[in-house]
Formats: structure tokens, C-alpha cells, sequence
């Protein structure tokens, strides 16, 4: 295949002067644009030359463009016709999407990772939200089972588990109930599906927290801080243990506190001041205000990831109820709520909705907001140079854009999907 016509973000900016070559999944080659592609195509599974006509165009929003057609060419060219061509958007933190949940088990994860394919969201790591260790181990050996490349889906890349290992006073939308410090008991069952555990959230306070954390990342699994009331020293034992990341910013974080007449910064502070993890914030206007979002950019730079934290909730309307564990939502106005709490229970909006905001609503730059939904989640799981870049080499993930990160089109691992009149 062969993305011509495109505005290519590629890692030193924009382009508007080079196709994209693909074949057997991978990005091959950047060639110069080339000249005299006859109408557009898509690529080569879907080639019929009995019918060169386009199909009519979708209902949707006027000016929608027709979708590609076939004309038979051989090199399975596909025009994009001036739209943005990013590598596919990496969500690291994401629960679920239109009803369904991760927490569910492999049969509703199908239907996420098929809907987010469609959103621009080649790479997932699915969340779980806080059970017991016992239910986890389960849910760990169902998912080591599937293919985690299923035609049309996003492709799993692990699974985070948000919890059981948070504070209690800052659980957020988890059931305090379930909730509990861990131990190497704990660890050494987690650990038996090292090979689907890809992430943990934990508070680095809790009685047992740093040797676990020494355990699941010398096992390779990325540890992370989050739900907490840590402290300075608490961060710094983690880190020093071999935590490298930081779950939502803001989110279910200890702030400054004054102990007599000294101010002690929580983790909030720590992981702001500090010079190497990388973070997460959830962008959907909702959770952070501008002036939050701001910060973070300016204190975290490059190392700042963006989240969805998506639930079940996204994409339904407004007054909805869903199911996070135990504790119920309700999808409220732009993002979830749990019921009888003042508390988000998560996001109801995808990455594009959040590039959107960031672009559109607060001015950052295009290619800096991209980097924080593609190659920087890349890099915290391990994958630079395979997912979140356009790049020879790379798998062949891209998403593709109308104004406004609209989605239009997704190619998954070099297989073209859509465009379906998708509005965000």
C-alpha cells in the first residue's frame, strides 16, 4: 500500500512532500510524493477492477469526502486528499468504550479495541479497575489467552491493573473495600502472567509497597504511582525500587500539606518536580482546567503522556449509568461521575477528542500534542521505534485525520480501515 496526498507527521514535523510505502505490516520507505496516481484506491485486499465507480457518498456531515474507491491500480494507492497523517494513537490508560469493559473479560475487549481501531487508536493497554488479587489472576490468564492482534482491532499491547494496591482516601471511582496493601504473596501470583501484565498502579506509602514494587519491575512490569497519599520519601524509595511513571496527574493525588509552619509537598508536587518519570493526564477539559494542563506540559515537557481513562461510558449519552468493579457511574456532562460521590468515574472521551481540546481550545502545537498520544506512551511501555512513529521500520499503525482530529481513516498493522464518516 501506498498513502499519497497527506499532511505526514513525521518525527521532525509536518510533511506535505512524501507517501507513506507499506507492505507486509511495516512502514518500508518515506519516498519523495510521487505524481500521476489516477484517482484513489484502497489497498490491495479489497482491489475489485469489475468496478471502478465510487460507492455514494456516506451520510454524515456535508462535506464529508466520498470513500476511496477501487481502480485497479497495482500499487494499491490510497489519496488521503490533503488530510493529517499521524502515527497511530498509543492509549495507555483506558477502560472501555460504548457499554463495554475491560473488566469484563476478552469477550467485551473485542468490541473495545474494535471501536477504538476506528477512532485512530492502533495500541492499547487495557485497564482494570481494582478487584480482588484473586479475581485479577483470572482475568490476567483469560487475556494471556486471546490474539491480541484480532483483525480490525486495536492491538493489546497489556493489560494496567489500576489497583487493589491504592489509598483508601484517595480511591476515586475504586471500591475502597477492595482495596489493600500488597504483599509478595500477592506479587508472585501476579506475576505468573508477566507475559499480559504490562503496567501496575500502586501507592508507594503502603505498608509492602516498595519491595513489590522491586519485584514487579525487576520482572520487567512498569510500576507506577497513583491513588496515593505519598509523600517525598515515599516516592523516592519507589523510584529508587524501580518505579517510572506517574498514573493521571492531579487524579487521586496527595497534595502540599503544612506540618506545623512547613509546607510538604505530596506526590502531586514530587512528580511534578521530578526530572525523569513520565506522567499521565487525562485531557478531555473536564478533569484538568487549561491552567492545569498548562502546568504539566511546562513541568513534564516531552515525558508527558495523554490518557483517555476512558470507561464504558464514552459514547453514551448523557444520564447513562455503567459499571466500574463495583461502584457505579453515570455519564454526566463531558465526562463520568460516580453516583452518590462527589467523584469522576473516569472519561467519556477518546484520544482524538482530547488532541482536539489540546490543539483547538489551548493552542498547543500539533506535532508536541501528537507526541504525548504516540511516541512517548510508545517509549514508557518499551516500544520506541515499533509503535507511535512514522517511521521505516515501524509497524504500519497510522491514523487519518480531518480537521480538528475528526477521524477518517485507520491503517492497522498495513490493513486499511474505513473511512466510515466517523465524527468524534
Amino acid at each position: 500500500m501506498i498513502l499519497t496526498g497527506g499532511r505526514v507527521l513525521l518525527p521532525e514535523g509536518i510533511r506535505d512532500d512524501v507517501d507513506v510505502m507499506i507492505t507486509g505490516g511495516r512502514i518500508t520507505s518515506l519516498p519523495p510524493r510521487t505524481t500521476g496516481h489516477v484517482g484513489t484506491s484502497p489497498p490491495p485486499q479489497e482491489t475489485d477492477d469489475r468496478d471502478p465507480s465510487p460507492p455514494p457518498r456516506p451520510t454524515g456531515d456535508v462535506g464529508t469526502p466520498p470513500r476511496p474507491h477501487t481502480t485497479g491500480h497495482p500499487d494499491g494507492v490510497v489519496d488521503v486528499g490533503g488530510r493529517l497523517v499521524t502515527a497511530g494513537l498509543v492509549d495507555l490508560h483506558v477502560h472501555g468504550f460504548a457499554g463495554a469493559c475491560f473488566d469484563a473479560g476478552p469477550g467485551q475487549a473485542a468490541e473495545v479495541l474494535r471501536i477504538l481501531a476506528r477512532q485512530g487508536v492502533t495500541s492499547v493497554q487495557a485497564s482494570l479497575v481494582s478487584a480482588s488479587v484473586e479475581r485479577l489472576t483470572e482475568l490476567l490468564a483469560a487475556f494471556a489467552a486471546v490474539d491480541r492482534t484480532a483483525d480490525d482491532c486495536a492491538e493489546l499491547l497489556g493489560l494496567h491493573l489500576e489497583g487493589p494496591f491504592l489509598a483508601p482516601a484517595q480511591c476515586g471511582a475504586h471500591d475502597p473495600a477492595v482495596l489493600r496493601p500488597p504483599t509478595s504473596a500477592d506479587v508472585g501470583l501476579l506475576l505468573r502472567h508477566r507475559d499480559v501484565l504490562s503496567m501496575i498502579t500502586l501507592a508507594p506509602e503502603l505498608p509492602g509497597a516498595v519491595e513489590a514494587t522491586g519485584l514487579l519491575a525487576g520482572a520487567g512490569v512498569v510500576v507506577a504511582a497513583g491513588h496515593s497519599d505519598a509523600r517525598g520519601d515515599d516516592l523516592r524509595a519507589a523510584v529508587d525500587a524501580g518505579l517510572t511513571h506517574i498514573t493521571h496527574l492531579w487524579s487521586g493525588q496527595s497534595g502540599t500539606v503544612r506540618q506545623g509552619p512547613w509546607r510538604v509537598p505530596g506526590l502531586l508536587e514530587e512528580s511534578l518536580a521530578a526530572d525523569h518519570l513520565t506522567a499521565e493526564v487525562i485531557a478531555d477539559g473536564r478533569h484538568l482546567p487549561p491552567a492545569l494542563l498548562e502546568i504539566a506540559r511546562r513541568c513534564v515537557g516531552e515525558r508527558l503522556c495523554v490518557v483517555s481513562d476512558g470507561t464504558p461510558g464514552t459514547g453514551l449519552p448523557r444520564g447513562s449509568r455503567y459499571r466500574l468493579g463495583t461502584v457505579t457511574c453515570e455519564v454526566g456532562d463531558g465526562v463520568g461521575l460516580v453516583v452518590g460521590a462527589d467523584a469522576f468515574g473516569g472519561s467519556t472521551s477518546a484520544l482524538p477528542d482530547m488532541l482536539r481540546h489540546l490543539t483547538g481550545d489551548l493552542g498547543w502545537p500539533v506535532p508536541e500534542a501528537v507526541a504525548a498520544a504516540t511516541s512517548t506512551p510508545a517509549r514508557v511501555l518499551g516500544l520506541t521505534g515499533r509503535k507511535g512513529t512514522i517511521a521505516a521500520g515501524a509497524d504500519a499503525d497510522l491514523a487519518v485525520f480531518d480537521e480538528g482530529f475528526h477521524p477518517w481513516a485507520t491503517v492497522l498493522r498495513g490493513r486499511w480501515i474505513g473511512p466510515e464518516g466517523i465524527r468524534a
